[in-house]
């Protein structure tokens, strides 16, 4: 079997990547491991599908943070508005949150995939499902892609693999070893966008509880981080996008340093401490005789008040007008300031993003070429770089794909 470009994956980066490449009139052939197209994006955002986030692209380039100069070509190829815009024309359209997150308006995941894998095969796009990619080799004039079927000759190939996180849906880090036989060197994956596993035990007891918006501070080898956002108590500790944006600061810490890292949580970042103190005040005032969980119960969920409750004041049972000065300082500071220890982050299977894949350094940004081997491109979350959480990371994979496609079609 004989095609132009070779695209290896059909998720989100694999999937633009075809479109852009057949646009320019490619023949482009989609290699895809699944039975179906997309099984991680349609488990994106819950099944809504976070598509993209409100900014500009200097916005996104200083979200990314160290990858962010690296992914500013690719941005410029593909922009957020651009990618709002495809999907309006081809009848999805989308809306803006508060947060700036964008979600299609039938906040379906499955519509946005049908979109892509539409659009695709309008433009003579061919796909293979249910094809495990076991090597690729390059020859003078072409690669040979041998996969579990056949074997395939391609004049370029576009590894849009994934990484190596939610391996049920196909993401098992196969991209990683294809691109190492070409000589690439892979950084280290390591789970980011992922729960957070404390040392304290409490926050199993409220498992599957959740606080609409905290703060969280964190320190650690001199650097200090801060989110915001809703926060969800888990088994072992704490996930949720306020956690989730956390983990992607302290992964590379806790996977290289045996130390536990101390954050500290502001449950009601709404409200200054001034401004708390006061309304407190004012619930003991007019309630005495109910218990500090039964005043709290107005501003966190009833089991996360009995919670504070106790770690204020263990098994004591004292009625607020009973508390002393030094009980109303220790229960304001436990609002604002209560503090954890984060001992590792969740496993790798569990996180939302791979930190880690291939190394940047290895990859023209202007491309998405190899450095190492012509002909060879990357898209997505097979690439060393990774994004908050907000629809930052399907944008990595919108514009990676689409400079991919557009650059392999044109050699």
């Amino acid at each position: 079997m004989e095609t132009q470009i070779c695209i290896i994956g059909a998720g989100p980066a694999g999937l633009t990547a075809a479109i852009f490449a057949a646009q320019r009139g490619a023949q482009v052939l989609v290699v895809e491991r699944n039975t179906t197209a997309g099984r991680k994006l349609l488990k994106t955002g819950r099944g809504r599908c976070n598509l993209t986030h409100m900014g500009s692209i200097d916005d996104f380039v200083r979200a990314y943070g160290s990858c962010g100069r690296f992914l500013k070509p690719a941005l410029y190829a593909f922009p957020p508005q651009q990618v709002r815009d495809f999907f309006h024309s081809r009848n999805v359209p989308t809306q803006e949150e508060k947060d700036g997150c964008v979600f299609p308006v039938s906040n379906k995941a499955s519509d946005v995939c049908k979109c892509l894998l539409d659009a695709a095969q309008g433009l003579g796009v061919v796909f293979l499902y249910g094809r495990h990619t076991e090597h690729i080799t390059a020859n003078q004039h072409s690669f040979e892609i041998r996969t579990n079927k056949e074997t395939i000759f391609s004049r370029a190939v576009i590894l849009a693999t994934g990484g190596a996180t939610w391996p049920m849906t196909g993401s098992t880090g196969d991209g990683y070893r294809l691109a190492a036989d070409f000589g690439h060197s892979i950084i280290a994956p390591k789970p980011a966008l992922c729960p957070l596993v404390t040392e304290e035990k409490w926050p199993g007891c409220l498992q599957g509880l959740g606080i609409p918006q905290v703060r969280i501070r964190a320190a650690a080898e001199g650097r200090r981080w801060e989110s915001e956002g809703p926060l969800m108590f888990t088994s072992d500790g704490i996930g949720g996008p306020a956690v989730f944006d956390l983990s992607r600061h302290l992964t590379d810490i806790l996977s290289h340093n045996e130390k536990p890292v101390p954050v500290h949580i502001d449950w009601l970042p709404e409200l200054d401490s001034q401004a708390l103190e006061n309304r407190l005040l004012a619930e003991f005032t007019t309630h005495p005789k109910k218990e500090p969980a039964g005043i709290l119960s107005g501003f966190l969920p009833r089991q996360t008040a009995q919670q504070m409750q106790t770690l204020l004041l263990g098994n004591e049972k004292i009625s607020v007008s009973q508390m002393t000065r030094q009980h109303r300082k220790n229960l304001l500071n436990l609002l604002k300031n209560c503090p954890l220890t984060i001992v590792r982050t969740a496993p790798l299977e569990q996180a939302t993003i791979t930190r880690g894949g291939v190394s940047r350094n290895e990859i023209d940004p202007t491309t998405m070429e190899s450095r190492l081997q012509s002909n060879l491109f990357f898209a997505g979350e097979v690439l060393d770089a990774d994004g908050p959480c907000g629809g930052y990371n399907l944008q990595i994979a919108w514009s990676t794909g689409a400079l991919s496609g557009l650059s392999a079609a044109k050699k």
